[in-house]
Protein backbone atom coordinates (compact mmCIF):
# COMPACT_ATOMS: atom_id res chain seq x y z
CA UNK A 1 0.00 0.00 0.00
CA UNK A 2 1.24 3.38 -0.90
CA UNK A 3 2.50 5.94 1.61
CA UNK A 4 -0.04 8.40 1.57
CA UNK A 5 -2.76 5.68 2.22
CA UNK A 6 -0.50 4.51 5.13
CA UNK A 7 -0.41 8.19 6.37
CA UNK A 8 -4.33 8.45 6.27
CA UNK A 9 -4.99 5.57 8.46
CA UNK A 10 -2.27 6.38 10.59
CA UNK A 11 -3.58 9.83 11.43
CA UNK A 12 -6.96 8.55 11.39
CA UNK A 13 -6.47 5.74 14.10
CA UNK A 14 -4.26 7.81 16.31
CA UNK A 15 -6.34 11.28 15.55
CA UNK A 16 -9.74 9.22 16.35
CA UNK A 17 -8.46 7.81 19.37
CA UNK A 18 -7.62 11.19 20.41
CA UNK A 19 -11.22 12.61 19.73
CA UNK A 20 -12.70 9.69 21.52
CA UNK A 21 -10.75 10.63 24.69
CA UNK A 22 -11.77 14.74 24.43
CA UNK A 23 -15.21 13.22 23.47
CA UNK A 24 -15.16 11.36 26.80
CA UNK A 25 -14.52 14.69 28.89
CA UNK A 26 -17.37 16.48 26.90
CA UNK A 27 -20.06 14.22 27.38
CA UNK A 28 -19.24 14.15 31.02
CA UNK A 29 -18.73 18.06 31.43
CA UNK A 30 -22.22 18.43 29.62
CA UNK A 31 -23.44 16.35 32.41
CA UNK A 32 -21.91 17.84 35.45
CA UNK A 33 -23.67 21.14 33.81
CA UNK A 34 -21.06 22.42 32.97
CA UNK A 35 -20.06 24.83 30.31
CA UNK A 36 -17.80 24.05 27.17
CA UNK A 37 -16.07 26.33 25.73
CA UNK A 38 -15.18 25.16 22.81
CA UNK A 39 -14.55 21.22 20.71
CA UNK A 40 -11.70 21.66 18.89
CA UNK A 41 -10.88 18.82 15.67
CA UNK A 42 -7.12 18.65 15.48
CA UNK A 43 -4.59 20.82 18.21
CA UNK A 44 -4.22 24.95 17.58
CA UNK A 45 -3.76 26.74 15.96
CA UNK A 46 -7.29 27.52 14.89
CA UNK A 47 -8.17 27.13 11.28
CA UNK A 48 -11.87 27.32 11.17
CA UNK A 49 -14.52 28.28 13.45
CA UNK A 50 -17.69 25.47 12.21
CA UNK A 51 -20.51 26.12 14.33
CA UNK A 52 -21.86 27.25 17.30
CA UNK A 53 -24.04 25.60 20.08
CA UNK A 54 -27.28 27.30 20.98
CA UNK A 55 -26.68 29.07 24.31
CA UNK A 56 -28.40 31.44 26.90
CA UNK A 57 -27.18 34.84 28.94
CA UNK A 58 -28.62 36.65 31.89
CA UNK A 59 -29.20 39.89 31.15
CA UNK A 60 -30.60 42.33 34.12
CA UNK A 61 -31.61 39.05 35.46
CA UNK A 62 -33.55 38.35 32.07
CA UNK A 63 -32.64 34.94 30.64
CA UNK A 64 -32.22 35.36 26.55
CA UNK A 65 -31.98 33.23 24.46
CA UNK A 66 -28.72 32.81 22.41
CA UNK A 67 -28.87 31.14 18.73
CA UNK A 68 -26.91 28.92 17.58
CA UNK A 69 -24.06 30.05 15.21
CA UNK A 70 -24.98 33.69 16.48
CA UNK A 71 -21.00 35.04 16.43
CA UNK A 72 -19.91 31.91 16.47
CA UNK A 73 -16.47 33.70 16.22
CA UNK A 74 -17.01 35.92 19.30
CA UNK A 75 -15.21 35.18 22.83
CA UNK A 76 -18.40 35.83 25.15
CA UNK A 77 -16.36 34.81 28.50
CA UNK A 78 -15.24 37.97 28.32
CA UNK A 79 -18.21 40.31 28.54
CA UNK A 80 -19.93 39.66 32.10
CA UNK A 81 -20.81 42.52 34.51
CA UNK A 82 -20.68 45.20 31.42
CA UNK A 83 -23.21 47.29 30.26
CA UNK A 84 -25.00 46.64 27.19
CA UNK A 85 -27.87 47.35 24.78
CA UNK A 86 -29.85 44.72 23.62
CA UNK A 87 -32.54 43.64 20.93
CA UNK A 88 -34.65 40.71 21.46
CA UNK A 89 -37.63 39.40 19.94
CA UNK A 90 -40.17 37.66 22.14
CA UNK A 91 -41.16 33.46 21.38
CA UNK A 92 -44.00 32.76 23.81
CA UNK A 93 -42.49 32.89 27.22
CA UNK A 94 -38.64 32.87 25.84
CA UNK A 95 -36.24 36.30 24.59
CA UNK A 96 -34.25 35.39 21.57
CA UNK A 97 -30.91 37.80 21.08
CA UNK A 98 -31.06 39.56 18.28
CA UNK A 99 -28.36 42.11 18.15
CA UNK A 100 -26.36 43.53 20.69
CA UNK A 101 -24.15 46.62 21.75
CA UNK A 102 -21.74 45.99 24.44
CA UNK A 103 -19.78 48.80 26.14
CA UNK A 104 -15.75 48.20 27.18
CA UNK A 105 -14.24 50.62 29.46
CA UNK A 106 -10.37 51.35 29.81
CA UNK A 107 -7.91 54.05 32.08
CA UNK A 108 -5.53 55.58 29.56
CA UNK A 109 -2.81 57.69 30.43
CA UNK A 110 -2.03 60.19 28.76
CA UNK A 111 1.65 60.35 27.58
CA UNK A 112 3.41 62.61 31.17
CA UNK A 113 5.75 65.48 28.77
CA UNK A 114 9.66 65.52 29.30
CA UNK A 115 11.46 66.24 32.31
CA UNK A 116 12.45 69.66 31.15
CA UNK A 117 8.68 70.63 29.78
CA UNK A 118 7.26 69.17 33.21
CA UNK A 119 6.06 72.42 34.93
CA UNK A 120 6.54 71.87 38.96
CA UNK A 121 3.78 73.54 41.04
CA UNK A 122 4.98 74.37 44.95
CA UNK A 123 2.09 73.31 47.15
CA UNK A 124 1.14 75.29 50.37
CA UNK A 125 3.40 72.79 52.84
CA UNK A 126 6.20 73.58 50.63
CA UNK A 127 6.47 70.14 48.84
CA UNK A 128 6.38 69.95 44.96
CA UNK A 129 3.21 68.87 43.34
CA UNK A 130 3.71 66.70 40.25
CA UNK A 131 1.25 67.85 37.33
CA UNK A 132 1.03 64.48 35.62
CA UNK A 133 -1.80 63.69 34.01
CA UNK A 134 -4.82 62.10 34.95
CA UNK A 135 -5.73 58.81 33.56
CA UNK A 136 -8.65 59.38 31.24
CA UNK A 137 -11.27 56.67 31.17
CA UNK A 138 -12.00 55.58 26.94
CA UNK A 139 -15.27 53.18 26.34
CA UNK A 140 -14.93 51.08 23.25
CA UNK A 141 -18.35 50.14 21.91
CA UNK A 142 -18.61 46.60 20.27
CA UNK A 143 -21.83 45.37 18.13
CA UNK A 144 -22.35 42.01 17.38
CA UNK A 145 -25.56 40.92 15.18
CA UNK A 146 -26.97 42.32 12.11
CA UNK A 147 -30.67 41.86 12.37
CA UNK A 148 -32.76 44.05 15.25
CA UNK A 149 -35.25 42.29 17.46
CA UNK A 150 -38.09 44.05 18.02
CA UNK A 151 -37.92 45.19 21.84
CA UNK A 152 -34.73 46.99 23.26
CA UNK A 153 -33.28 46.47 26.69
CA UNK A 154 -30.18 48.07 28.37
CA UNK A 155 -28.74 47.50 31.25
CA UNK A 156 -26.05 44.81 32.38
CA UNK A 157 -24.78 40.75 30.86
CA UNK A 158 -24.93 39.10 34.85
CA UNK A 159 -24.03 35.99 33.13
CA UNK A 160 -23.09 34.25 30.03
CA UNK A 161 -23.33 30.62 28.65
CA UNK A 162 -22.71 30.39 25.20
CA UNK A 163 -23.47 27.24 23.13
CA UNK A 164 -20.01 24.95 22.47
CA UNK A 165 -17.67 26.06 19.66
CA UNK A 166 -16.86 23.60 17.47
CA UNK A 167 -13.68 24.34 15.49
CA UNK A 168 -11.36 23.34 13.16
CA UNK A 169 -7.67 23.56 14.39
CA UNK A 170 -4.46 23.02 11.83
CA UNK A 171 -2.74 20.06 13.14
CA UNK A 172 -4.73 16.81 12.71
CA UNK A 173 -3.97 14.79 15.57
CA UNK A 174 -7.31 13.93 17.93
CA UNK A 175 -8.50 17.41 19.20
CA UNK A 176 -9.07 19.05 22.87
CA UNK A 177 -11.84 20.03 25.24
CA UNK A 178 -11.82 23.54 26.89
CA UNK A 179 -14.36 24.10 30.29
CA UNK A 180 -15.39 26.77 31.50
CA UNK A 181 -12.91 28.05 34.13
CA UNK A 182 -10.75 24.27 34.01
CA UNK A 183 -8.29 25.71 36.22
CA UNK A 184 -10.08 28.79 38.50
CA UNK A 185 -12.30 27.74 40.33
CA UNK A 186 -13.20 31.56 40.90
CA UNK A 187 -15.21 31.15 37.79
CA UNK A 188 -19.18 30.32 38.41
CA UNK A 189 -20.66 26.74 36.56
CA UNK A 190 -16.99 26.11 35.74
CA UNK A 191 -15.21 23.44 35.77
CA UNK A 192 -12.55 24.15 38.76
CA UNK A 193 -15.74 25.23 40.47
CA UNK A 194 -17.79 21.87 40.57
CA UNK A 195 -17.64 19.58 43.48
CA UNK A 196 -14.66 16.88 43.53
CA UNK A 197 -16.86 14.17 42.30
CA UNK A 198 -17.94 15.87 39.36
CA UNK A 199 -14.32 17.13 38.59
CA UNK A 200 -13.30 13.30 38.72
CA UNK A 201 -16.12 12.12 36.69
CA UNK A 202 -15.19 14.63 34.19
CA UNK A 203 -10.99 13.58 34.35
CA UNK A 204 -12.14 9.51 34.46
CA UNK A 205 -14.33 10.21 31.34
CA UNK A 206 -11.63 10.33 28.78
CA UNK A 207 -9.95 6.97 29.81
CA UNK A 208 -13.37 5.29 30.38
CA UNK A 209 -14.38 6.71 26.50
CA UNK A 210 -11.20 4.80 25.24
CA UNK A 211 -11.21 1.71 27.00
CA UNK A 212 -14.88 0.96 26.00
CA UNK A 213 -13.13 1.75 22.15
CA UNK A 214 -11.09 -0.68 22.56
CA UNK A 215 -14.00 -3.47 23.89
CA UNK A 216 -15.98 -2.35 20.94
CA UNK A 217 -13.09 -3.41 18.79
CA UNK A 218 -11.90 -6.50 20.47
CA UNK A 219 -15.23 -7.21 20.11
CA UNK A 220 -16.12 -6.72 16.56
CA UNK A 221 -12.40 -8.82 15.81
CA UNK A 222 -14.37 -11.68 18.07
CA UNK A 223 -17.42 -11.55 15.67
CA UNK A 224 -15.33 -11.39 12.63
CA UNK A 225 -13.01 -14.04 13.23
CA UNK A 226 -15.28 -16.48 14.87
CA UNK A 227 -14.16 -18.38 18.10
CA UNK A 228 -11.53 -21.24 17.60
CA UNK A 229 -12.56 -25.03 18.24
CA UNK A 230 -10.92 -27.57 19.31
CA UNK A 231 -9.15 -29.80 16.66
CA UNK A 232 -5.63 -31.23 15.50
CA UNK A 233 -3.16 -28.70 15.65
CA UNK A 234 -1.19 -28.71 12.38
CA UNK A 235 2.42 -27.62 12.06
CA UNK A 236 1.98 -25.25 8.49
CA UNK A 237 5.52 -24.82 8.51
CA UNK A 238 9.05 -25.32 9.93
CA UNK A 239 12.05 -22.97 10.22
CA UNK A 240 15.39 -23.22 8.71
CA UNK A 241 18.30 -23.81 11.31
CA UNK A 242 15.74 -24.58 14.04
CA UNK A 243 15.48 -27.51 16.81
CA UNK A 244 11.88 -28.88 15.25
CA UNK A 245 13.65 -28.62 11.66
CA UNK A 246 16.60 -30.97 13.18
CA UNK A 247 14.34 -32.91 15.22
CA UNK A 248 12.27 -34.26 12.16
CA UNK A 249 9.24 -32.30 12.51
CA UNK A 250 7.52 -31.95 8.77
CA UNK A 251 4.97 -29.50 7.69
CA UNK A 252 1.53 -31.18 7.82
CA UNK A 253 2.23 -33.01 10.62
CA UNK A 254 -0.68 -33.49 13.02
CA UNK A 255 0.36 -32.73 17.12
CA UNK A 256 -1.57 -35.70 19.28
CA UNK A 257 0.48 -35.26 22.20
CA UNK A 258 3.69 -33.68 23.91
CA UNK A 259 5.58 -35.76 27.21
CA UNK A 260 1.96 -37.62 26.97
CA UNK A 261 -0.23 -35.03 27.58
CA UNK A 262 -3.01 -34.66 24.38
CA UNK A 263 -3.38 -31.69 22.69
CA UNK A 264 -6.18 -30.39 20.89
CA UNK A 265 -5.64 -26.78 20.17
CA UNK A 266 -2.74 -24.31 19.45
CA UNK A 267 -2.66 -22.57 22.96
CA UNK A 268 -1.85 -25.77 24.51
CA UNK A 269 1.02 -26.75 22.21
CA UNK A 270 2.57 -22.69 23.20
CA UNK A 271 1.59 -23.26 26.95
CA UNK A 272 3.56 -26.42 27.17
CA UNK A 273 6.74 -25.45 25.17
CA UNK A 274 6.95 -22.07 26.62
CA UNK A 275 6.73 -23.46 29.95
CA UNK A 276 9.83 -26.23 29.29
CA UNK A 277 12.31 -24.28 27.48
CA UNK A 278 15.50 -25.63 27.27
CA UNK A 279 13.93 -28.87 27.97
CA UNK A 280 13.64 -31.80 26.10
CA UNK A 281 9.65 -32.37 24.77
CA UNK A 282 8.59 -35.95 23.45
CA UNK A 283 6.23 -34.92 20.68
CA UNK A 284 3.85 -37.78 19.18
CA UNK A 285 2.56 -36.45 15.70
CA UNK A 286 0.43 -38.43 12.84
CA UNK A 287 1.78 -38.23 9.72
CA UNK A 288 -0.20 -39.28 6.78
CA UNK A 289 -1.70 -41.64 9.06
CA UNK A 290 1.35 -43.22 11.01
CA UNK A 291 2.05 -41.77 14.29
CA UNK A 292 5.77 -40.68 14.71
CA UNK A 293 7.75 -39.86 17.82
CA UNK A 294 9.95 -37.23 17.80
CA UNK A 295 12.38 -35.32 20.53
CA UNK A 296 12.82 -31.56 20.11
CA UNK A 297 14.15 -29.15 22.61
CA UNK A 298 12.29 -25.35 22.66
CA UNK A 299 15.44 -23.26 23.35
CA UNK A 300 15.08 -19.96 25.31
CA UNK A 301 17.39 -17.85 23.15
CA UNK A 302 15.67 -18.11 20.18
CA UNK A 303 13.00 -16.17 22.37
CA UNK A 304 15.39 -13.40 23.10
CA UNK A 305 16.40 -13.27 19.37
CA UNK A 306 12.67 -13.32 18.79
CA UNK A 307 12.28 -16.38 16.95
CA UNK A 308 9.90 -19.30 18.30
CA UNK A 309 11.64 -21.54 20.73
CA UNK A 310 10.97 -24.36 18.59
CA UNK A 311 10.73 -22.77 15.26
CA UNK A 312 7.03 -24.05 14.38
CA UNK A 313 4.23 -22.42 12.91
CA UNK A 314 1.10 -24.05 13.56
CA UNK A 315 -1.90 -23.88 11.23
CA UNK A 316 -4.55 -21.18 11.86
CA UNK A 317 -7.60 -23.73 14.02
CA UNK A 318 -10.71 -24.10 12.64
CA UNK A 319 -13.50 -21.14 14.27
CA UNK A 320 -17.21 -21.07 14.52
CA UNK A 321 -19.06 -18.08 14.56
CA UNK A 322 -19.22 -16.48 18.04
CA UNK A 323 -22.59 -15.97 19.73
CA UNK A 324 -23.22 -12.32 21.07
CA UNK A 325 -22.82 -13.08 24.35
CA UNK A 326 -19.03 -14.42 23.54
CA UNK A 327 -18.42 -11.32 21.24
CA UNK A 328 -19.11 -9.24 24.20
CA UNK A 329 -17.12 -11.00 26.87
CA UNK A 330 -14.06 -11.30 24.55
CA UNK A 331 -13.79 -7.68 24.34
CA UNK A 332 -14.65 -6.98 27.75
CA UNK A 333 -11.73 -10.05 28.88
CA UNK A 334 -9.36 -9.07 26.43
CA UNK A 335 -9.24 -5.89 26.95
CA UNK A 336 -9.24 -6.40 30.80
CA UNK A 337 -6.22 -8.49 30.42
CA UNK A 338 -3.80 -6.07 28.18
CA UNK A 339 -4.59 -2.70 31.22
CA UNK A 340 -3.75 -4.85 33.99
CA UNK A 341 -0.74 -6.08 31.95
CA UNK A 342 0.47 -1.63 31.25
CA UNK A 343 -0.43 -1.07 35.12
CA UNK A 344 1.77 -4.39 35.87
CA UNK A 345 4.35 -2.93 33.45
CA UNK A 346 5.81 -0.42 35.74
CA UNK A 347 6.39 -3.20 38.44
CA UNK A 348 7.50 -6.05 36.46
CA UNK A 349 10.79 -3.08 35.78
CA UNK A 350 11.01 -2.54 39.24
CA UNK A 351 11.38 -6.70 39.95
CA UNK A 352 13.73 -6.95 36.80
CA UNK A 353 10.94 -9.29 35.46
CA UNK A 354 11.57 -7.53 32.09
CA UNK A 355 14.12 -5.42 30.48
CA UNK A 356 14.01 -2.04 30.05
CA UNK A 357 14.26 -2.53 26.04
CA UNK A 358 11.18 -4.66 25.99
CA UNK A 359 9.39 -1.73 27.81
CA UNK A 360 11.08 1.23 25.45
CA UNK A 361 8.57 4.30 25.15
CA UNK A 362 7.14 4.46 21.46
CA UNK A 363 6.83 7.83 19.74
CA UNK A 364 4.80 8.75 16.63
CA UNK A 365 7.38 7.22 14.32
CA UNK A 366 6.99 3.97 15.41
CA UNK A 367 3.50 3.56 16.15
CA UNK A 368 4.01 4.73 11.92
CA UNK A 369 6.06 1.73 11.57
CA UNK A 370 3.55 -0.67 13.54
CA UNK A 371 0.57 0.30 12.04
CA UNK A 372 1.97 0.49 9.08
CA UNK A 373 3.12 -2.84 9.30
CA UNK A 374 -0.25 -3.83 10.13
CA UNK A 375 -1.73 -2.43 7.10
CA UNK A 376 0.49 -4.40 4.85
CA UNK A 377 -0.23 -7.35 6.42
CA UNK A 378 -4.09 -6.90 6.54
CA UNK A 379 -4.08 -6.00 2.46
CA UNK A 380 -1.63 -9.44 1.46
CA UNK A 381 -3.83 -11.49 3.55
CA UNK A 382 -6.71 -10.68 1.53
CA UNK A 383 -4.95 -11.02 -1.84
CA UNK A 384 -5.38 -14.18 -4.08
CA UNK A 385 -2.90 -16.54 -3.59
CA UNK A 386 -0.31 -16.69 -6.58
CA UNK A 387 -0.94 -20.73 -6.67
CA UNK A 388 -4.06 -21.90 -7.60
CA UNK A 389 -4.17 -24.52 -5.77
CA UNK A 390 -3.13 -23.11 -2.45
CA UNK A 391 -5.29 -22.52 0.12
CA UNK A 392 -7.04 -18.64 0.61
CA UNK A 393 -5.09 -17.25 3.41
CA UNK A 394 -7.54 -16.32 5.82
CA UNK A 395 -8.16 -12.42 6.19
CA UNK A 396 -6.06 -10.81 9.14
CA UNK A 397 -7.15 -8.09 11.20
CA UNK A 398 -3.95 -6.34 12.40
CA UNK A 399 -4.84 -3.02 12.32
CA UNK A 400 -7.77 -3.20 14.05
CA UNK A 401 -6.04 -4.91 17.23
CA UNK A 402 -3.44 -1.96 16.91
CA UNK A 403 -6.30 0.35 17.41
CA UNK A 404 -7.46 -1.66 20.26
CA UNK A 405 -3.82 -1.71 22.03
CA UNK A 406 -3.30 1.52 21.41
CA UNK A 407 -6.98 2.65 22.90
CA UNK A 408 -6.00 0.45 25.54
CA UNK A 409 -2.99 2.47 26.34
CA UNK A 410 -3.88 5.49 25.84
CA UNK A 411 -6.79 5.07 28.87
CA UNK A 412 -4.41 3.35 31.11
CA UNK A 413 -1.18 5.27 30.53
CA UNK A 414 -3.52 8.77 31.32
CA UNK A 415 -5.18 7.36 34.48
CA UNK A 416 -1.70 6.89 35.94
CA UNK A 417 -0.97 9.45 38.78
CA UNK A 418 1.05 11.56 36.75
CA UNK A 419 1.02 15.57 36.70
CA UNK A 420 -0.82 17.29 33.57
CA UNK A 421 -2.66 13.35 32.83
CA UNK A 422 -5.75 12.87 33.84
CA UNK A 423 -4.75 10.68 36.66
CA UNK A 424 -2.70 13.13 37.74
CA UNK A 425 -5.39 15.86 38.21
CA UNK A 426 -7.42 13.03 39.95
CA UNK A 427 -4.59 12.75 42.44
CA UNK A 428 -5.13 16.42 43.21
CA UNK A 429 -8.61 16.33 44.07
CA UNK A 430 -8.53 13.15 46.49
CA UNK A 431 -7.14 15.56 49.57
CA UNK A 432 -10.73 17.83 48.84
CA UNK A 433 -12.71 14.15 49.42
CA UNK A 434 -10.58 12.88 52.13
CA UNK A 435 -9.17 15.86 54.05
CA UNK A 436 -11.92 18.39 52.84
CA UNK A 437 -9.42 20.64 51.86
CA UNK A 438 -8.62 21.57 48.32
CA UNK A 439 -4.88 22.47 47.48
CA UNK A 440 -4.75 26.12 46.50
CA UNK A 441 -5.35 25.92 42.88
CA UNK A 442 -2.18 28.32 42.03
CA UNK A 443 -0.02 25.80 43.17
CA UNK A 444 -2.47 22.95 41.62
CA UNK A 445 -1.89 24.65 38.16
CA UNK A 446 2.22 25.13 38.45
CA UNK A 447 2.54 21.48 39.13
CA UNK A 448 0.48 20.72 36.17
CA UNK A 449 1.91 23.65 34.15
CA UNK A 450 5.69 22.47 34.56
CA UNK A 451 4.93 18.19 34.49
CA UNK A 452 3.25 18.99 30.87
CA UNK A 453 6.54 20.65 29.83
CA UNK A 454 8.56 17.82 30.78
CA UNK A 455 6.09 15.66 29.09
CA UNK A 456 6.72 17.82 26.13
CA UNK A 457 10.11 17.63 26.29
CA UNK A 458 9.88 13.86 26.79
CA UNK A 459 7.75 13.45 23.52
CA UNK A 460 9.74 15.64 21.42
CA UNK A 461 12.96 13.44 22.94
CA UNK A 462 11.22 10.39 21.68
CA UNK A 463 10.42 11.52 18.63
CA UNK A 464 13.37 12.78 17.78
CA UNK A 465 15.36 9.85 18.33
CA UNK A 466 13.27 7.38 16.02
CA UNK A 467 13.46 10.13 13.24
CA UNK A 468 17.00 10.44 13.60
CA UNK A 469 17.07 6.27 13.76
CA UNK A 470 15.33 6.73 10.11
CA UNK A 471 17.61 9.20 8.49
CA UNK A 472 20.54 8.12 10.24
CA UNK A 473 20.72 4.21 10.13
Amino acid sequence: MDLATKLLVFFLALGGMIFLHELGHYLASRWAKIDVEEFGFGLPPRALALWRAKGYLLFNRQRVEIPKNFERNFDWFGVERRPAVATVDQDGDKYILRTMSITFEEKVVPPQPKANQAELTVGANGQVVSDAPEPVVKTQTLSLGTERGSIEWTGQIDEVHPGTLLSLNWLPLGGFVRPKGETDPSVPGGLGAASPWKRIMVYVAGPVMNLLTAIIVYSLITGLQGVPVKGPVRLEEISPASPALEAGLQPNDVILSINGQTVSQSSDVSNIIYNNLDKPLTLVVDRGGQQVTITATPLSSRVEGGQGPLGILMAAPATRSATLGEIVSNGVVITGIQAASIVYLPIALIQGAISPDQAQLVGLVGIFDIVSSAVDNDVASRQEPVQTSAPAPRPSYETLLIIASLSVSLGIINLFPIPALDGGRILFTLPELIFRRRIPADKENIVNGVAMLLLIALMLFINGRELLAKLIP
